[in-house]
């Protein structure tokens, strides 16, 4: 018993890192646009947590290029069945 609780609280920070996101990064999709997706890797990250990752990264790149952030389109996707993790993807352009 002692052994089993010594591996949980060895593989709680691995468990905590495992609940992070994923990210594109900002791609360009053309004619001035952009996109940026997060991705959970865990089923228990909610699609609106990932959007918002999502839209914070593109105003951050916009305010670099000192313009305002424009969403165009934005998606979430929640966790499915066979391992497919929540998804969030902001299609946006900088004015």
């Amino acid at each position: 018993m002692d052994r089993l609780i010594k591996l949980l609280i060895a593989a709680f920070p691995i468990l905590l890192l495992a609940g992070c996101a994923t990210n594109s990064g900002i791609v360009p999709a053309g004619d001035g646009n952009y996109t940026v997706m997060r991705q959970g890797s865990v089923f228990w990250v909610t699609t609106d947590k990932l959007k918002n990752l999502a839209l914070n990264e593109a105003a951050d790149y916009c305010e670099s290029k000192k313009k305002t952030l424009k969403v165009i389109y934005d998606k979430e996707i929640p966790a499915g069945a066979f391992g497919r993790w929540p998804e969030a993807e902001v299609l946006f352009t900088c004015q």
